[in-house]
């Protein structure tokens, strides 16, 4: 039974007269006590881990989030010499992501032979997970990301992971992690750009160093012109089905781009709002950003300037292209 699953039964026996708590144990042959909870009489679900008070106090700040909250409380059935951490959803708009992240959790927790281990494990994995919440929404990816995505994934399927291989191929793809470019190689660097409109095309250049090839080796555009469709295409979460089925046999790699797919925003959770809009790729470009290439780049920029978002039409760019060919032997050209 899921979490989800477990959470309604225990919300069809809460009583609303009293206060207390609705548990299910979770893992009973884990080392760690896990237990599955819904607060009476609100219904706010939650998971509880009880661990020994000494141990407890090795923590000395939980982490914070508009999603969750963390308590020390005191059961009925807590000895002394116990506590119980209680990891709450704090509001309901972040329901999916709170059964993502207790799931993640309890995985993680669960496997620990310790009840020290298993605390350390329970605050790594909520910091990860404070950090996803400070930079995404608990809605999922918007529209304009969800784009992006696909550009990366189909990028990392056709082009990177085929010359690369699986795992080196993945420590490429950098653009999850915050860098300038997507992927970054050893002599060149790929910025993806996927765009929708019919005609007049423009690339949406988000920063004054996203086309600076100054320590990234040449720097080459990748233009995804896509046909975005209900019921048609290629969805996002099939791409997603497509990349995992590549990496599948390959355990270091498989979890490499899970979490490369955690840190970019993609959640299975809101796979079912992703599966109505297919891509299918009109046509696609390389351009070799050079020196006449249309860009600004930092040393164009007066002091003080800064923060500079711009755009480029496709047109213009297309004097520049080059062939695929020349792009797989520039990812595949070593130090």
């Amino acid at each position: 039974m899921s979490i989800s699953e477990l959470w309604s039964e225990l919300e069809r026996n809460i009583q609303q007269d009293r206060s207390g708590y609705v548990t299910r144990r979770v893992r009973p042959n884990s080392l760690c006590d896990l237990r599955i909870a819904v607060i009476e009489p609100q219904g706010t679900r939650a998971l509880l881990l009880r661990v020994r008070r000494t141990v407890a106090e090795l923590i000395r700040e939980y982490p914070k989030s508009e999603g969750f909250q963390i308590q020390l409380v005191q059961l009925s059935d807590d000895s002394p010499n116990y506590v119980t951490l209680q990891l709450a959803l704090a509001q309901r708009r972040y329901s999916d992501i709170f059964t993502a992240l207790v799931d993640d959790v309890i995985a993680g927790v669960a496997e620990k032979i310790t009840e020290e281990t298993g605390l350390e494990q329970f605050v790594v994995r909520l910091r990860r997970w404070q950090a996803f919440l400070r930079v995404n929404q608990p809605e999922g990816l918007s529209e304009i990301a969800q784009q992006g995505l696909y550009g990366e994934l189909w990028f990392l399927r056709q082009v990177v992971l085929p010359h690369l291989g699986l795992l080196n191929g993945l420590r490429c793809w950098t653009g999850p992690k915050g860098t300038q470019q997507d992927f970054q190689f050893p002599r060149c660097a790929i910025e993806v750009k996927t765009t929708s409109a019919k005609q007049h095309q423009k690339l949406a250049i988000a920063s004054e160093r996203q086309l600076d090839d100054t320590g990234a080796g040449t720097i080459v555009l990748l233009h995804l012109s896509l046909d975005v469709r209900q019921g048609q295409g290629e969805t996002l979460p099939e791409i997603v089905a497509s990349v995992r089925s590549l990496v599948a046999g390959d355990a270091i790699a498989r979890d490499e781009l899970e979490n490369l797919l955690f840190e970019i925003g993609y959640l299975d959770i809101h796979a079912t709002r992703y599966e109505n809009i297919g891509y299918t790729i009109r046509e696609h470009n390389y351009f070799k950003v050079g020196t006449d290439f249309p860009k600004i780049i930092e040393s164009d920029l007066r002091n003080g300037v800064g923060d500079v978002r711009y755009t480029i039409g496709v047109a213009e760019c297309k004097r520049f292209s080059i062939l695929e060919s020349e792009v797989i032997a520039l990812i595949g050209d070593q130090p």
